[in-house]
């Protein structure tokens, strides 16, 4: 019961966020290549992890599916969103950003979460930080890609 408490309030707090973000359909507009790019690609880690046993969640498949779908269209799709936003989708800003809340998931907020009992992923946190960092660069580089290949529509 406290696991699914955790994993509904992260989804709740990071959607409830949005209301904070200002012009919201623009920037969702905006942002929604990328941000679906980015949850493709969490989902084939997701995957990936999976079938490999490296995460883990307790109970029945279902469990592990709702987790999934919890945490990437939650926390995941909209902070894509606000660090595209707060860095004005400038590299640096965007990198440091990443850099910053990466480090704080893939540390502190993965072993709270294991500690919870929520999830438990089998990979060294220093690892799972190269590899989250590596999608938010992989992240930006679709974004500026797709800018320049969509025909330039009134945003």
């Amino acid at each position: 019961m406290l696991q699914a408490t955790i994993k509904i309030s992260i989804f709740l707090a990071s959607w409830l966020s949005v209301f904070f973000l200002p012009n919201k359909k623009k920037l969702f507009v905006k942002y929604l290549p990328v941000s679906l790019f980015s949850t493709m690609l969490l989902i084939l880690e997701i995957f990936y992890f999976t079938v490999n046993k490296l995460w883990y969640v307790k109970g029945p498949k279902k469990n592990l599916f709702q987790t999934a779908v919890l945490l990437v269209f939650g926390p995941y799709l909209i902070s894509n969103i606000w660090f595209f936003h707060l860095s004005k989708g400038k590299f640096l800003p965007y990198s440091i950003i990443n850099l910053v809340a990466d480090l704080i998931y893939a540390f502190p907020i993965i072993a709270l979460l294991k500690k919870l009992d929520v999830f438990k992923i089998k990979v060294k946190s220093s690892y799972f930080f190269m590899l989250i960092f590596t999608d938010a660069l992989l992240n930006y580089s679709f974004h500026k890609f797709f800018n320049k290949i969509q025909p330039q529509i009134k945003r």
